[in-house]
């Protein structure tokens, strides 16, 4: 089930904390296989983020311009403690979630499917009540986001 991962991928994964690499890894060749099921292709879009461009993205659609993209104020994303990630699909080079909806939920409830399917330790923001993520997938610390906060402020690991 080997599969290419491209620039954009290969750079946000080996942004993410060391501990976390190897389950993101898993997920995202099997996010890539079954995008391929679908004849789609995936990449890792986005993965660590600073509190600063935290806090952009969570500017958008309330003090600059866009839509509402996050919840998640700087220091409250596990993207922020480098144990997230969030996949775009694309056909034919472009990117289609905003423009397929139905078929982008199916493809990332499929991913989760097959990941929660082998057991990783990987939590889905297509299951959150509030704003649902479906790109979204997480490494599961156990650790709150205070407890994340607190033992990056100390200089200490956050996955454990």
């Amino acid at each position: 089930m080997r599969h290419t991962v491209d620039t954009r991928t290969q750079q946000n994964l080996s942004r993410l904390d060391l501990a976390v690499q190897p389950t993101m890894r898993e997920a995202t060749q099997i996010a890539q296989h079954v995008a391929k099921t679908f004849n789609l292709d995936i990449s890792v879009i986005s993965g660590h983020r600073s509190y600063t461009e935290q806090a952009a993205l969570y500017a958008q659609g309330r003090t600059a311009p866009g839509n509402i993209v996050t919840y998640a104020k700087a220091g409250s994303s596990n993207h922020n403690f480098a144990t997230a990630i969030d996949f775009g699909i694309f056909a034919n080079g472009k990117y289609l979630d905003a423009k397929e909806p139905g078929l982008t939920e199916r493809v990332y409830r499929a991913i989760w499917n097959n990941i929660e399917a082998e057991g990783l330790r990987v939590d889905w923001g297509g299951d959150w009540k509030r704003l649902k993520d479906t790109p979204h997938f997480e490494y599961r610390t156990g650790l709150t986001l205070a407890e994340m906060r607190e033992r990056k402020e100390a200089g200490l690991p956050v996955v454990t």
